[in-house]
């Protein structure tokens, strides 16, 4: 269904989604901006509905090439452009947007021998925040941990930063930090903290057993109550002079140490 629409209910609710995070919360859904991330969502079935920008005719081929065939019980509305990028939330807007459907996750979703936990103690930065569930995809992750002291994972930059990530993998957001690492030592997971201060070289740790890797915020780590929880530390060694790694490098280092360990164990 193809409708072309100016100013009216739909993009009165598309532009709350994009600013409001108690609109997203309330009605379980997130706005993609990306190409990359719609596809992923059109192919897990979770598209409510599709904007795309004047010219960009969604029956178009060249639009196809890129989303591939649309579904026909998705609902798609065509905007002028000035009034889709006056919703957009970036400078230069992609041609596409999507409400799709999304609600934190629970605990008790999540697959803790399939792989590796992320849990984030206040990283405020959104690119971070979205790079960091990426990273958790590709290194084979069973969730990231994303409780109130960091940025909302709904926020459009983190789902663009995410890439459609966000999609497959497990985000708890409802946990503090500290409750989270309690609920899942309870469960046999140990909890290991990413720090500047000391610990074992990330190299030398064994990552074979069910594990958490806690990161801090960007400025001051990880909290001293939080580091008071932790079953162990790691650091990761760097060259002379420097003083520490962005965030999100630094969890994507971790996090395909832990990969390639477990790797290599399950090829002998």
């Amino acid at each position: 269904m193809i409708e072309l629409a100016g100013t009216n209910n739909k993009v009165t609710r598309l532009r709350r989604l994009c600013q409001r995070r108690a609109d997203r919360e309330a009605e379980g859904c997130i706005v993609v901006e990306s190409v990359q991330g719609i596809i992923e969502a059109l192919r897990v079935r979770r598209v409510e509905a599709l904007f795309v920008r004047g010219g960009s005719d969604p029956t178009d081929k060249s639009v196809q090439a890129l989303l591939g065939p649309v579904d026909p019980d998705i609902p798609v509305f065509v905007l002028d452009s000035k009034t889709f990028d006056g919703v957009a939330s970036t400078v230069t807007p992609q041609f596409a947007m999507a409400v799709v459907s999304w609600q934190s996750a629970a605990i008790g979703d999540v697959a803790f021998q399939q792989g590796p936990v992320i849990v984030l103690d206040g990283v405020a930065d959104p690119g971070n925040v979205g790079t960091i569930v990426r990273t958790a995809d590709a290194a084979g992750a069973s969730a990231v941990f994303a409780g109130p002291r960091n940025a909302d994972v709904t926020a459009p930059k983190v789902v663009r930063s995410a890439a459609g990530s966000l999609l497959r993998v497990p985000v708890v957001t409802s946990l503090t930090t500290a409750d989270a690492i309690i609920a899942l030592r309870a469960r046999s997971v140990r909890c290991v903290g990413a720090s500047a201060r000391g610990g074992v070289s990330y190299t030398d740790f064994d990552w074979s057993l069910p594990v958490a890797l806690v990161m801090g915020s960007e400025a001051h780590g990880i909290d001293d109550d939080v580091a008071a929880l932790l079953d162990a530390e790691v650091f990761i060694d760097m060259a002379p002079g420097a003083e520490s790694l962005n965030v999100a490098m630094a969890c994507a280092v971790l996090a395909f140490e832990i990969r390639r360990q477990r790797t290599k164990g399950s090829a002998r």
